[in-house]
């Protein structure tokens, strides 16, 4: 006879959601708001719990007092009664007070004879709390005890008192009373208690899960822009629609933060962008002139010529390299300052006077115009530097037979410097960007007139780590004023203590 086998179901099948369900809790508990929820209940059921130790403790000594001075109460009455009346006549008054005792009377003689008993609850139990209330009230003590916990249906207080004829303890009463009623009324308050109380913990569970849920909510809002803005969306931003201060502040944050990024990355992306068009075109015109130079034996006098040639190209490349360099440094906070006194007063006139060979070779003639006695704490060299930049840049866009004007003058605790010339001017289109790396406009910043493009952008990065400021105003036709300010050092004396917290270095290129 063949048995045939059935198959066995897998327990995926036999418990189906099982795992699904385990999954989802699993789930839960490894999110925050999942965590915060449970976190919600266990507080809640701890709290629960102890207020309902306490609850259960102050009722229980209340309830007991309350049983206990009954007792006493009648236990004294049928004492008092038994010990004035003679002996023929208690069985008399046992039997009158038991008939209105709710509970077991049992009367005992002191040689432990049974002399009544309501009924067999008191004897018939036994154990040692009966023996040990039976023992001390024939000792002549009273003692009162129960037989268990008052959460057990089964529970009956007893006390114990003697019954003296004279100074002799003849007799002991022993009283029981149950305790079922105040059982029901415990187990009533527990069942309903644990039946709030799990509502309550179901109620702050999910109170705790929908609170977290609406405050991380933000959170996904920003998360989701971070991945975005991740992914190449540099113009993505967060929604700002949160009423919490703390998460408004947040999102305001890292608004700005996504603001400056994308400035950042975009003002990267174009400055590559710059440096290599920039580094290109003389690496091309040095690899012809080579390849031109190699295309027949010359002599050693054209040799030199194209050399030479080369050298200047490669002293421009050096120059944009420089540039660069200084740059960068400035865009990481490296860059070196000293921090001596200068006297700009002469440091312009300096400037200015250097310029004179230059300018007249072009019929310019130069109006200076300096007062005396200002002093600024900073970078001689440098701030030298920025004033040939702006000398050198008046002078390639000012017309023949021109005047270039130089004013150094203070104002509101402040050296103005301003530099004019009467060229063609910069269209407003390009002020804006007229102190960005590499920049031109067509009018006046032409390849043609020489220049790598980064002499004001290094000019704007010096005047600003010296605390000043460096602007321009030009209009089409009418010439362009550059104007740098400067703290003096007489109005900020809190400058040069702040200048000294500058990375200095004894190399100043």
């Amino acid at each position: 006879m063949l048995l045939r086998r059935e198959p066995v179901l897998p327990m995926t099948l036999l418990r189906p959601g099982g795992h699904s369900l385990s999954n989802r809790l699993i789930q839960l508990v490894s999110t925050f708001r999942g965590r915060l929820a449970l976190l919600y209940m266990a507080v809640e059921f701890s709290l629960l719990l102890l207020a309902a130790v306490l609850l259960y403790a102050v009722l229980t000594r209340q309830i007991y007092d309350s049983v206990d001075q009954q007792l006493v109460q009648q236990a004294n009455t049928i004492v008092q009664e038994l010990e004035t009346t003679r002996y023929p006549y208690w069985n008399q008054e046992i039997i009158s007070f038991s008939t209105h005792f709710i509970g077991s009377v049992t009367l005992v003689g002191a040689n432990g004879v049974l002399l009544f008993a309501s009924d067999q609850e008191l004897i018939g139990r036994g154990g040692s709390e009966v023996t040990e209330v039976l023992q001390k009230a024939i000792e002549g003590e009273t003692a009162i005890i129960s037989t268990g916990t008052l959460l057990r249906k089964s529970n009956v207080r007893i006390i114990g008192m003697p019954v003296h004829r004279g100074d002799r303890v003849v007799a002991a009463i022993v009283l029981g009373r149950s305790t079922a009623e105040i059982h029901s009324f415990f187990e009533l308050m527990y069942l309903l208690g644990g039946f709030l109380g799990l509502i309550s913990i179901l109620a702050s569970g999910y109170a705790g899960f929908v609170m977290a849920r609406r405050a991380l909510k933000p959170m996904d809002e920003i998360g989701q822009a971070a991945t975005r803005f991740a992914e190449g969306d540099l113009s993505c931003r967060i929604n700002i629609n949160s009423r919490d201060r703390e998460i408004l502040g947040l999102m305001r944050t890292l608004n700005n933060m996504f603001g400056d990024l994308e400035s950042s990355i975009q003002a990267q992306k174009r400055f590559t962008a710059d440096a290599s068009h920039e580094l290109r075109i003389p690496l091309t015109i040095l690899r012809g002139e080579i390849e031109v130079a190699l295309l027949r034996p010359r002599k050693p006098k054209e040799y030199a010529e194209v050399l030479q040639q080369q050298l200047d190209i490669i002293d421009r490349m050096q120059r944009i390299v420089d540039g660069l360099l200084e740059l960068a440094r400035a865009d990481a906070g490296l860059l070196e300052l000293a921090h001596d006194e200068v006297d700009l007063s002469l440091l312009v006139e300096e400037v200015g006077q250097h310029h004179l060979t230059l300018l007249s070779s072009k019929d310019v003639r130069l109006d200076m115009q300096v007062v005396d006695g200002l002093t600024v704490i900073g970078d001689e060299h440098r701030l030298s530097r920025v004033l040939f930049n702006l000398m050198n840049n008046a002078y390639k866009h000012a017309p023949s037979n021109s005047t270039l004007s130089l004013k150094a003058f203070a104002s509101g605790g402040e050296a103005v410097i301003e530099v004019c010339d009467t060229g063609p001017g910069i269209a407003p289109e390009h002020l804006e960007y007229i102190f960005d790396r590499f920049y031109r406009s067509d009018e006046a910043r032409s390849r043609e007139a020489g220049g790598a493009g980064l002499g004001l952008a290094i000019s704007k990065r010096i005047v600003e780590a010296h605390g000043g400021h460096i602007g321009v105003d030009s209009k089409i036709g009418s010439g362009t004023t550059f104007r740098m300010r400067l703290p003096l050092a007489s109005a900020d004396p809190a400058l040069l203590k702040r200048l000294q917290q500058v990375n200095i270095s004894g190399n100043h290129s």
